[in-house]
């Protein structure tokens, strides 16, 4: 079997997680409405915390998602609750403030980890089909991500997603009807960065774990949400998993270091062509 397969599949697997990561960035940009700059922060955090449990000996990664996801989504809710929702309406403050925290938690994992690359095993592949190995980590990211928002997805459409999208649309509306707003933005904002951690878990057999390794994320999580909309998931899901494509075959034919350059060339042509994302209607139609 030619290599160019395997690539193709590990492109799939990797788009899954940036798919995951990048949903739960939609959901702060909807219904909280800033621009979450430690949101790679949190996929770092992560990944560090399947380094250390796998340090322990324990490789399951549903352990290492679950735990990242608790530790994850408490800590967003502390940032959300005493950080984000007071300064959201200063859209500057917000950018720097978590800016900043992102900054914190590099020092921090520098300190505890150390500045070099550290690293997980991967485990034994689940199997060989005419060459292809379908890697543990791989299927696990793919099966968790679809699993995750698949049911973000039916959260959204049933009525205890409505919630959501009164404030993602007439947060005013919502206020007046009931509505803990403040509560829902920060709780949202926690379940975000409990996705993130889920992402970095999921992805950290397959890349060299670092204090800085959620930047390159937090950029093609913004890329996603900014071309695919805010709205729909799968849209979020099917372009995540594009870039991730174009991501693994671009370093297979070009060099790693230019995967980035070739991905971030191809979506600033495609914003060019299309200001407002794929979701927008065609400007040369008229409705």
């Amino acid at each position: 079997m030619h290599p160019f397969a395997q690539v193709i599949l590990d492109g799939l697997f990797t788009g899954s997680t940036y798919a995951l990561m990048a949903a739960g960035l939609a959901l702060i940009l909807g219904v909280v409405k800033v621009v979450n700059l430690s949101h790679g922060a949190f996929f770092s955090l992560g990944a560090y915390v399947a380094y250390v449990l796998s340090g322990k000996g324990v490789s399951n990664p549903a352990a290492a998602v679950l735990l990242a996801c608790v530790i994850a989504f408490a800590f967003g809710v502390f940032l959300g609750k005493s950080f984000i929702n007071p300064v959201r309406s200063h859209p500057f403050s917000v950018a720097v403030g978590s800016l900043g925290f992102a900054i914190l938690f590099e020092q921090a994992a520098q300190m505890l980890w150390g500045p070099h690359p550290v690293s997980i095993g991967s485990g034994p592949p689940w199997g060989e089909l005419s060459g292809v190995v379908v890697r543990r980590w791989g299927a696990v990211s793919l099966l968790a991500s679809a699993g995750i928002l698949g049911g973000l997805a039916l959260f959204l459409s049933s009525r205890w997603g409505l919630p959501l999208k009164l404030i993602s649309e007439e947060e005013e509306i919502a206020g007046s009807v009931g509505i803990d707003v403040e509560k829902i933005r920060y709780l949202t904002f926690g379940f975000a960065s409990a996705t993130a951690a889920a992402a970095g878990a999921l992805l950290a057999p397959a890349t060299s774990i670092t204090p800085t390794m959620g930047r390159v994320p937090l950029i093609l999580s913004l890329i996603v949400v900014i071309a695919s909309g805010m709205e729909n998931v799968l849209a979020i899901f099917l372009l995540a998993v594009g870039l991730g494509l174009l991501s693994n075959i671009g370093a297979y034919l070009l060099a790693p270091q230019w995967s980035y350059v070739s991905l971030l060339t191809v979506i600033s042509l495609l914003l060019l062509l299309r200001p407002g994302g794929l979701s927008a209607a065609d400007p040369g139609r008229d409705y």
